[in-house]
């Protein structure tokens, strides 16, 4: 087995599977590395899951391997995925074949049973929850994969309820996001997100860029989506 598969391994048993959250929530979104035509180069950050497969009282019943195929199963079916993220994503990676290190901010979403599954719609006690849980997740796992280029397709609700509570240096937050000159945006838009400054993130030697969701670029295509897709188009070719 790739020795970053058992490593993703040993961090999912021990921050899933012997701890529990609230258990409405749909099963953990857990990354393997054994997906078909996957360049670990290359990790791209959601927001959460949706209606992503079984709940968490069935994830505690299969386990963290038969989790982690859920995931891999998934995107070797990637060619089938037809929803406009995806689609964002291809073009990205500028091929149908080859697809990135899937990764979300926060690991499921706020399950079935939940009229919204955003994890932004969240109650605060289950914000605070949510938040408390995820600490070191996402750094432990940048730190075994190791990929050359993250993309976060996150928007500033998630960076508010992400960055800002788990990893923010102290002062302004918005101070982190590095104005792109080749880009006519500002850095609100679409920035360098300079991780090496976030506790936990002082070993990443790749680039990151955080940007909105392909929802939100699709809706502004015509002023400034395209030219930051086709912005982080070039910067993906450049590493893999």
């Amino acid at each position: 087995m790739n020795p970053k598969q058992q490593q993703l391994e040993v961090l999912y048993e021990k921050k899933f599977y012997k701890n529990d959250v609230i258990t409405s929530l749909s099963s953990p979104y857990l990354i393997s590395l054994e997906v078909q035509n996957q360049n670990p180069n290359v990790m791209i950050v959601g927001q959460e899951t949706n209606e992503w497969f079984y709940d968490w009282e069935v994830f505690k019943r299969i386990g963290i391997q038969a989790q982690m195929k859920v995931y891999k199963d998934y995107h070797d079916n990637h060619k089938e995925h037809n929803r406009l993220y995806f689609a964002y994503v291809k073009h990205v990676m500028g091929s149908d074949e080859m697809v990135p290190v899937f990764n979300n901010m926060f690991k499921f979403d706020l399950g079935d049973k939940s009229k919204t599954k955003n994890i932004s719609n969240a109650s605060d006690e289950q914000l605070k929850e949510l938040l408390a849980f995820h600490k070191g997740i996402l750094a432990k796992e940048i730190e075994i994969i190791q990929p050359k280029i993250i993309l976060f397709f996150t928007g500033h609700v998630y960076d508010k309820l992400f960055i800002d509570p788990i990893i923010k240096q102290e002062g302004d937050y918005r101070k982190l996001y590095k104005k792109i000159d080749a880009l006519n945006v500002d850095e609100w838009k679409c920035c360098h997100l300079d991780l090496k400054q976030f506790p936990g993130f002082e070993n990443f030697n790749g680039i990151a860029f955080r940007t909105y969701h392909p929802m939100y670029l699709n809706r502004k295509a015509n002023t400034y989506g395209k030219e930051i897709l086709d912005y982080l188009k070039q910067q993906v070719a450049s590493v893999i």
